[in-house]
């Protein structure tokens, strides 16, 4: 990242001190009379000056990067009978198994289950048949009763100017749940 001899600015609280070179910055920082609290500028913006050393040596350190404890390992188990991805609530398709509307994070999702006569259709079309959608992003999210339940069809934008939509059917009871969060969401429903 930076050689021995470069000078950065260090700025400690709200003190600026410096130049000072990277050797003695590691040098302070190891031997404590540098917190890890301290920041150097690169040029754009204040970085941690514990960036400067080894990555083995700052394995006790805080990640500053990682506010949220990100790790690539799984924590949620996904079951095999449940929704296809950890979501924060999910209903199941009453149409076709395996496949689920899910809320994960700030996307509204539509996945799973096997492919049928009308995905065959959006697929040779190039339409999605399946995915999320950012609550954002979403047009409107359309609730329409039949004899089984209710049919939800969340609309989006599609590459530039067409529409898309997804669509499952689920309970009457699982929709008044959807409703209500779709609600809180502040997206824009069509009954």
């Amino acid at each position: 990242m930076t050689t021995a001899n470069e000078e950065f600015p260090v700025k400690v609280n709200n003190e600026i001190y410096g130049p000072i070179s990277v050797q003695r910055i590691i040098s302070d920082l190891k031997s404590g009379e540098l917190t890890a609290e301290a920041r150097f500028w690169d040029g754009e913006d204040w970085i941690p000056v514990s960036l400067l050393l080894d990555e083995s040596e700052r394995k006790d350190e805080v990640n500053l990067w990682n506010d949220d404890n990100w790790t690539n390992e799984s924590r949620e188990r996904v079951s095999e009978n449940g929704p296809p991805l950890p979501a924060s609530s999910a209903w199941e398709d009453l149409e076709r198994k395996g496949r689920w509307l899910m809320i994960y994070g700030d996307h509204l999702v539509i996945e799973g289950g096997s492919i049928n006569r009308e995905d065959l259709g959006l697929m040779m079309e190039g339409e999605p048949r399946s995915g999320g959608i950012p609550m954002k992003k979403l047009l409107n999210v359309t609730f329409r009763e039949t004899d089984k339940g209710v049919n939800i069809i969340a609309s989006s934008f599609h590459k530039m100017y067409e529409v898309y939509a997804l669509k499952c059917q689920v309970s009457k009871t699982d929709s008044e749940e959807i409703l209500k969060e779709l609600k809180d969401a502040e997206v824009r429903i069509i009954t």
